[in-house]
Protein backbone atom coordinates (compact mmCIF):
# COMPACT_ATOMS: atom_id res chain seq x y z
CA UNK A 1 0.00 0.00 0.00
CA UNK A 2 1.30 3.47 -0.83
CA UNK A 3 2.57 5.64 2.01
CA UNK A 4 2.24 8.84 -0.02
CA UNK A 5 -0.64 10.21 2.07
CA UNK A 6 1.34 9.99 5.31
CA UNK A 7 4.55 11.62 4.16
CA UNK A 8 4.20 14.92 5.94
CA UNK A 9 3.39 13.33 9.32
CA UNK A 10 6.98 12.24 9.93
CA UNK A 11 9.27 14.28 12.14
CA UNK A 12 11.93 16.05 10.08
CA UNK A 13 15.63 16.57 10.80
CA UNK A 14 16.07 19.74 8.81
CA UNK A 15 17.51 18.00 5.75
CA UNK A 16 16.24 19.35 2.44
CA UNK A 17 16.01 17.09 -0.57
CA UNK A 18 15.91 20.06 -2.92
CA UNK A 19 19.61 19.80 -3.80
CA UNK A 20 20.13 16.14 -3.01
CA UNK A 21 17.91 14.03 -5.23
CA UNK A 22 18.05 12.87 -8.80
CA UNK A 23 21.64 11.69 -9.30
CA UNK A 24 22.25 9.10 -11.97
CA UNK A 25 24.90 6.63 -12.93
CA UNK A 26 24.79 3.94 -15.60
CA UNK A 27 24.47 0.44 -14.19
CA UNK A 28 23.61 -1.32 -17.43
CA UNK A 29 26.71 -3.50 -17.21
CA UNK A 30 26.02 -4.59 -13.63
CA UNK A 31 23.51 -6.97 -12.01
CA UNK A 32 20.17 -5.18 -11.65
CA UNK A 33 19.74 -3.69 -8.20
CA UNK A 34 23.46 -3.24 -7.52
CA UNK A 35 25.04 0.20 -7.88
CA UNK A 36 28.74 0.65 -8.53
CA UNK A 37 28.50 4.02 -6.81
CA UNK A 38 28.04 2.30 -3.48
CA UNK A 39 31.08 0.12 -3.95
CA UNK A 40 32.75 3.25 -2.64
CA UNK A 41 33.75 2.11 0.84
CA UNK A 42 34.24 5.70 1.98
CA UNK A 43 30.57 6.44 1.41
CA UNK A 44 29.43 3.27 3.14
CA UNK A 45 31.63 3.98 6.13
CA UNK A 46 30.46 7.61 6.29
CA UNK A 47 26.84 6.42 6.27
CA UNK A 48 27.45 3.81 8.97
CA UNK A 49 29.07 6.43 11.21
CA UNK A 50 26.26 8.91 10.58
CA UNK A 51 23.54 6.43 11.52
CA UNK A 52 25.46 5.16 14.53
CA UNK A 53 26.18 8.66 15.86
CA UNK A 54 22.45 9.35 16.38
CA UNK A 55 21.34 5.91 17.47
CA UNK A 56 17.88 4.73 16.54
CA UNK A 57 15.90 7.60 18.02
CA UNK A 58 14.15 10.25 15.98
CA UNK A 59 13.89 13.86 17.28
CA UNK A 60 10.45 14.47 18.73
CA UNK A 61 10.18 18.18 18.01
CA UNK A 62 10.44 20.24 14.86
CA UNK A 63 12.74 23.24 14.95
CA UNK A 64 12.82 26.12 12.48
CA UNK A 65 15.29 24.29 10.26
CA UNK A 66 13.05 21.23 9.98
CA UNK A 67 10.07 23.44 9.12
CA UNK A 68 12.15 25.07 6.40
CA UNK A 69 13.16 21.61 5.16
CA UNK A 70 9.54 20.43 5.11
CA UNK A 71 8.55 23.57 3.21
CA UNK A 72 11.33 22.97 0.67
CA UNK A 73 10.26 19.36 0.18
CA UNK A 74 6.62 20.36 -0.30
CA UNK A 75 7.61 23.05 -2.79
CA UNK A 76 9.82 20.66 -4.77
CA UNK A 77 7.13 17.97 -4.71
CA UNK A 78 4.59 20.47 -6.06
CA UNK A 79 6.96 21.46 -8.87
CA UNK A 80 7.62 17.81 -9.69
CA UNK A 81 3.90 17.01 -9.76
CA UNK A 82 3.30 19.96 -12.10
CA UNK A 83 6.03 18.73 -14.45
CA UNK A 84 4.50 15.26 -14.55
CA UNK A 85 1.02 16.66 -15.17
CA UNK A 86 2.20 19.07 -17.88
CA UNK A 87 4.10 16.33 -19.71
CA UNK A 88 1.98 13.22 -19.11
CA UNK A 89 -1.40 14.47 -17.92
CA UNK A 90 -3.15 12.48 -15.19
CA UNK A 91 -1.64 9.14 -16.19
CA UNK A 92 0.50 7.01 -13.89
CA UNK A 93 -0.17 5.32 -10.55
CA UNK A 94 1.69 4.96 -7.25
CA UNK A 95 3.10 1.53 -6.46
CA UNK A 96 5.78 -0.05 -4.29
CA UNK A 97 8.28 -1.86 -6.51
CA UNK A 98 11.24 -4.13 -5.70
CA UNK A 99 14.65 -2.56 -6.34
CA UNK A 100 15.61 -5.59 -8.39
CA UNK A 101 13.28 -4.55 -11.21
CA UNK A 102 14.55 -0.96 -11.48
CA UNK A 103 17.13 0.16 -14.04
CA UNK A 104 18.93 3.50 -13.90
CA UNK A 105 18.22 6.29 -16.37
CA UNK A 106 20.07 6.19 -19.69
CA UNK A 107 23.42 8.00 -19.55
CA UNK A 108 22.63 10.37 -22.39
CA UNK A 109 19.34 11.36 -20.76
CA UNK A 110 20.92 12.39 -17.51
CA UNK A 111 24.27 14.16 -17.49
CA UNK A 112 23.79 16.01 -14.22
CA UNK A 113 26.75 16.45 -11.90
CA UNK A 114 27.31 13.59 -9.41
CA UNK A 115 26.10 14.25 -5.88
CA UNK A 116 28.85 14.41 -3.27
CA UNK A 117 29.27 11.68 -0.64
CA UNK A 118 28.51 14.24 2.07
CA UNK A 119 25.09 15.05 0.59
CA UNK A 120 24.30 11.40 -0.05
CA UNK A 121 25.08 10.62 3.59
CA UNK A 122 22.63 13.32 4.73
CA UNK A 123 20.02 11.89 2.39
CA UNK A 124 20.58 8.37 3.66
CA UNK A 125 20.32 9.53 7.26
CA UNK A 126 17.07 11.40 6.61
CA UNK A 127 15.50 8.49 4.70
CA UNK A 128 16.55 6.12 7.49
CA UNK A 129 14.90 8.26 10.19
CA UNK A 130 11.96 9.85 8.37
CA UNK A 131 11.17 7.57 5.47
CA UNK A 132 11.11 8.39 1.77
CA UNK A 133 9.67 11.86 1.20
CA UNK A 134 9.58 11.83 -2.61
CA UNK A 135 8.66 8.71 -4.62
CA UNK A 136 10.71 7.71 -7.63
CA UNK A 137 9.31 8.25 -11.12
CA UNK A 138 9.60 5.19 -13.39
CA UNK A 139 8.19 3.77 -16.62
CA UNK A 140 7.57 0.13 -17.51
CA UNK A 141 9.91 -1.38 -20.10
CA UNK A 142 7.70 -4.39 -20.87
CA UNK A 143 4.03 -5.38 -20.99
CA UNK A 144 4.44 -7.76 -18.07
CA UNK A 145 5.78 -5.03 -15.80
CA UNK A 146 8.95 -6.90 -14.89
CA UNK A 147 11.47 -4.15 -15.68
CA UNK A 148 11.18 -0.42 -15.06
CA UNK A 149 13.38 2.51 -16.05
CA UNK A 150 13.97 5.23 -13.46
CA UNK A 151 13.21 8.72 -14.75
CA UNK A 152 13.73 10.47 -11.41
CA UNK A 153 15.31 9.10 -8.26
CA UNK A 154 18.45 7.11 -9.12
CA UNK A 155 20.19 8.30 -5.96
CA UNK A 156 17.23 7.42 -3.75
CA UNK A 157 17.17 3.91 -5.18
CA UNK A 158 20.90 3.55 -4.62
CA UNK A 159 20.58 4.79 -1.04
CA UNK A 160 17.96 2.11 -0.37
CA UNK A 161 20.52 -0.44 -1.58
CA UNK A 162 23.20 0.73 0.82
CA UNK A 163 20.73 1.06 3.72
CA UNK A 164 19.72 -2.56 3.19
CA UNK A 165 23.37 -3.57 3.18
CA UNK A 166 24.08 -1.65 6.41
CA UNK A 167 20.90 -2.43 8.37
CA UNK A 168 19.86 -5.78 6.92
CA UNK A 169 16.25 -4.50 6.96
CA UNK A 170 14.29 -5.99 4.05
CA UNK A 171 12.03 -2.94 3.88
CA UNK A 172 14.81 -1.33 1.85
CA UNK A 173 14.44 -3.96 -0.87
CA UNK A 174 11.40 -2.12 -2.29
CA UNK A 175 10.56 1.54 -2.82
CA UNK A 176 7.54 3.70 -3.64
CA UNK A 177 7.31 4.89 -7.24
CA UNK A 178 5.10 6.93 -9.55
CA UNK A 179 4.69 4.31 -12.28
CA UNK A 180 3.87 4.91 -15.94
CA UNK A 181 2.70 1.82 -17.81
CA UNK A 182 4.27 0.24 -20.85
CA UNK A 183 4.27 2.78 -23.73
CA UNK A 184 2.17 5.15 -21.63
CA UNK A 185 4.96 7.66 -22.27
CA UNK A 186 6.81 8.33 -25.50
CA UNK A 187 10.60 8.38 -25.34
CA UNK A 188 10.53 12.17 -25.66
CA UNK A 189 8.12 12.48 -22.73
CA UNK A 190 10.26 10.15 -20.63
CA UNK A 191 13.42 12.08 -21.46
CA UNK A 192 11.73 15.39 -20.71
CA UNK A 193 10.60 14.09 -17.31
CA UNK A 194 14.13 12.84 -16.53
CA UNK A 195 15.65 16.24 -17.32
CA UNK A 196 12.98 18.54 -15.89
CA UNK A 197 12.62 16.71 -12.57
CA UNK A 198 16.37 16.85 -11.99
CA UNK A 199 16.29 20.55 -12.82
CA UNK A 200 13.68 21.40 -10.18
CA UNK A 201 14.89 18.96 -7.51
CA UNK A 202 18.40 20.41 -7.28
CA UNK A 203 19.10 23.74 -5.59
CA UNK A 204 22.80 23.89 -6.47
CA UNK A 205 22.88 23.31 -10.20
CA UNK A 206 26.23 23.68 -11.92
CA UNK A 207 26.68 25.44 -15.24
CA UNK A 208 26.81 22.12 -17.07
CA UNK A 209 23.59 21.01 -15.31
CA UNK A 210 21.69 24.10 -16.43
CA UNK A 211 23.10 23.93 -19.94
CA UNK A 212 22.14 20.26 -20.31
CA UNK A 213 18.62 20.88 -18.99
CA UNK A 214 17.96 23.85 -21.30
CA UNK A 215 19.46 22.11 -24.33
CA UNK A 216 17.34 19.01 -23.68
CA UNK A 217 14.19 21.11 -23.33
CA UNK A 218 14.84 22.97 -26.60
CA UNK A 219 15.68 19.76 -28.46
CA UNK A 220 12.40 18.16 -27.40
CA UNK A 221 10.31 21.28 -28.16
CA UNK A 222 11.89 21.56 -31.60
CA UNK A 223 11.31 17.87 -32.35
CA UNK A 224 7.70 18.31 -31.26
CA UNK A 225 7.27 21.07 -33.85
CA UNK A 226 6.63 23.83 -31.32
CA UNK A 227 6.98 27.49 -32.33
CA UNK A 228 9.05 30.11 -30.47
CA UNK A 229 10.79 27.34 -28.57
CA UNK A 230 13.31 29.64 -26.88
CA UNK A 231 10.52 31.71 -25.33
CA UNK A 232 8.64 28.59 -24.23
CA UNK A 233 11.74 26.96 -22.74
CA UNK A 234 12.62 30.13 -20.83
CA UNK A 235 9.08 30.43 -19.45
CA UNK A 236 8.86 26.78 -18.42
CA UNK A 237 12.27 26.87 -16.75
CA UNK A 238 11.84 30.20 -15.00
CA UNK A 239 14.55 32.23 -16.72
CA UNK A 240 14.97 35.06 -19.21
CA UNK A 241 15.04 34.33 -22.92
CA UNK A 242 18.62 35.58 -23.28
CA UNK A 243 19.71 33.38 -20.38
CA UNK A 244 18.17 30.32 -22.03
CA UNK A 245 19.91 31.29 -25.27
CA UNK A 246 23.33 31.36 -23.58
CA UNK A 247 22.74 28.09 -21.68
CA UNK A 248 21.81 26.35 -24.91
CA UNK A 249 24.95 27.59 -26.68
CA UNK A 250 27.07 26.40 -23.76
CA UNK A 251 25.97 22.80 -24.34
CA UNK A 252 29.00 22.46 -26.65
CA UNK A 253 31.44 23.66 -23.98
CA UNK A 254 34.18 21.28 -22.83
CA UNK A 255 34.11 20.38 -19.08
CA UNK A 256 37.21 22.42 -18.03
CA UNK A 257 35.54 25.64 -19.18
CA UNK A 258 32.37 24.73 -17.26
CA UNK A 259 34.59 24.46 -14.19
CA UNK A 260 36.07 27.90 -14.92
CA UNK A 261 32.53 29.28 -15.25
CA UNK A 262 31.36 27.68 -11.99
CA UNK A 263 34.43 29.11 -10.23
CA UNK A 264 33.73 32.61 -11.57
CA UNK A 265 36.84 32.70 -13.78
CA UNK A 266 34.81 33.44 -16.95
CA UNK A 267 31.40 34.99 -17.56
CA UNK A 268 28.44 33.33 -19.25
CA UNK A 269 28.93 35.45 -22.37
CA UNK A 270 32.56 34.40 -22.63
CA UNK A 271 31.65 30.75 -22.02
CA UNK A 272 29.00 30.82 -24.74
CA UNK A 273 31.44 32.47 -27.18
CA UNK A 274 34.05 29.78 -26.51
CA UNK A 275 31.34 27.14 -27.05
CA UNK A 276 30.89 28.50 -30.60
CA UNK A 277 34.14 26.83 -31.62
CA UNK A 278 35.12 23.20 -32.05
CA UNK A 279 36.21 21.14 -29.07
CA UNK A 280 39.72 20.94 -30.54
CA UNK A 281 39.96 24.74 -30.56
CA UNK A 282 38.52 24.88 -27.04
CA UNK A 283 41.19 22.48 -25.81
CA UNK A 284 43.89 24.69 -27.35
CA UNK A 285 42.37 27.75 -25.70
CA UNK A 286 42.19 26.00 -22.35
CA UNK A 287 45.89 25.13 -22.56
CA UNK A 288 46.45 28.92 -22.48
CA UNK A 289 43.65 29.69 -20.04
CA UNK A 290 45.90 32.01 -18.00
CA UNK A 291 45.74 34.48 -20.90
CA UNK A 292 41.95 34.34 -21.28
CA UNK A 293 40.13 37.57 -20.51
CA UNK A 294 36.66 38.83 -21.41
CA UNK A 295 38.18 41.41 -23.76
CA UNK A 296 40.31 38.89 -25.64
CA UNK A 297 37.60 36.24 -26.10
CA UNK A 298 34.85 38.71 -27.01
CA UNK A 299 37.29 40.24 -29.52
CA UNK A 300 37.16 37.01 -31.53
CA UNK A 301 33.97 36.86 -33.66
CA UNK A 302 31.79 33.83 -32.87
CA UNK A 303 31.78 32.73 -36.52
CA UNK A 304 35.57 32.82 -36.88
CA UNK A 305 36.77 29.70 -38.76
CA UNK A 306 38.35 27.13 -36.46
CA UNK A 307 41.76 27.42 -38.10
CA UNK A 308 41.84 31.19 -37.47
CA UNK A 309 40.70 31.36 -33.83
CA UNK A 310 44.10 30.76 -32.21
CA UNK A 311 45.85 33.22 -34.55
CA UNK A 312 43.43 35.99 -33.59
CA UNK A 313 43.67 34.93 -29.93
CA UNK A 314 47.46 35.37 -29.96
CA UNK A 315 47.23 38.68 -31.84
CA UNK A 316 44.84 40.06 -29.24
CA UNK A 317 47.00 38.82 -26.37
CA UNK A 318 50.07 40.55 -27.86
CA UNK A 319 48.11 43.75 -28.42
CA UNK A 320 46.79 43.73 -24.85
CA UNK A 321 50.23 43.09 -23.43
CA UNK A 322 51.68 45.99 -25.42
CA UNK A 323 48.86 48.29 -24.32
CA UNK A 324 49.31 47.23 -20.73
CA UNK A 325 53.06 47.83 -20.89
CA UNK A 326 52.45 51.25 -22.42
CA UNK A 327 49.98 52.14 -19.69
CA UNK A 328 52.61 51.31 -17.07
CA UNK A 329 55.23 53.59 -18.60
CA UNK A 330 55.46 56.86 -16.71
CA UNK A 331 57.38 58.58 -19.46
CA UNK A 332 60.88 60.07 -19.54
CA UNK A 333 62.82 63.32 -19.60
CA UNK A 334 62.77 64.28 -23.27
CA UNK A 335 65.31 67.06 -22.86
CA UNK A 336 67.24 68.78 -20.11
CA UNK A 337 68.68 72.19 -21.05
CA UNK A 338 70.88 74.17 -18.68
CA UNK A 339 70.26 77.90 -18.64
CA UNK A 340 72.08 80.72 -16.87
CA UNK A 341 69.52 80.79 -14.12
CA UNK A 342 68.49 77.09 -14.02
CA UNK A 343 67.16 74.27 -16.21
CA UNK A 344 64.45 73.78 -18.79
CA UNK A 345 62.97 70.28 -18.63
CA UNK A 346 60.65 68.67 -21.19
CA UNK A 347 58.83 65.51 -19.97
CA UNK A 348 56.92 62.81 -21.87
CA UNK A 349 54.23 60.43 -20.63
CA UNK A 350 51.79 60.91 -17.78
CA UNK A 351 52.09 60.66 -14.04
CA UNK A 352 50.95 57.49 -12.23
CA UNK A 353 47.71 57.73 -10.25
CA UNK A 354 47.92 59.20 -6.75
CA UNK A 355 51.41 60.66 -7.28
CA UNK A 356 53.14 64.05 -7.40
CA UNK A 357 55.99 65.38 -9.53
CA UNK A 358 59.06 66.15 -7.41
CA UNK A 359 62.42 67.37 -8.75
CA UNK A 360 65.24 66.87 -6.29
CA UNK A 361 68.96 66.44 -5.88
CA UNK A 362 70.22 63.31 -4.15
CA UNK A 363 73.70 62.91 -2.64
CA UNK A 364 75.87 60.51 -4.66
CA UNK A 365 76.21 58.15 -1.70
CA UNK A 366 72.43 57.73 -1.43
CA UNK A 367 71.51 57.83 -5.13
CA UNK A 368 71.87 54.12 -5.82
CA UNK A 369 69.72 53.04 -2.85
CA UNK A 370 67.11 55.69 -3.69
CA UNK A 371 66.88 54.58 -7.33
CA UNK A 372 66.49 50.94 -6.32
CA UNK A 373 63.66 51.78 -3.96
CA UNK A 374 61.74 54.13 -6.27
CA UNK A 375 62.79 52.84 -9.69
CA UNK A 376 59.18 52.44 -10.87
CA UNK A 377 58.58 56.16 -10.33
CA UNK A 378 61.83 57.73 -11.56
CA UNK A 379 61.83 59.41 -14.98
CA UNK A 380 64.78 58.42 -17.13
CA UNK A 381 67.18 61.13 -18.16
CA UNK A 382 67.95 61.60 -21.88
CA UNK A 383 71.20 59.63 -21.46
CA UNK A 384 69.49 56.74 -19.63
CA UNK A 385 66.69 56.44 -22.18
CA UNK A 386 69.03 56.16 -25.19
Amino acid sequence: MSSRKNKNNNNMMGISFVDLSGQTEDTSNMPVGVSNRFENEDFKEMTRKRLASHGASVPASKDDTSKESLSSIQETTAKTDKILTDIAGSTGTYKVLPLSCLKNTKDDWNKFTPISNQKKVLMADSIYRNGLQQPLVVRSLDKEGKQFEILAGNTRKNIYEVLHEITGDDKYLSIECKVYGYKELTDDQAREIASDTNYVQRANLTGSDKSFAVHTKLTILKKRGEKQILDKAAEQMGMKRTTAFYWNKMANLIPPFFTMYDNGAITQKVASRIASWTQEVQEELYSESDNITDEVIMGIPAKTPSNKVMDIFHELITKNQEEQAESLRIGSIKSLTENKDGYTIHLSGKAPEASQLVIMYIPDKKATAFKNKYKDYILDSPEDSE
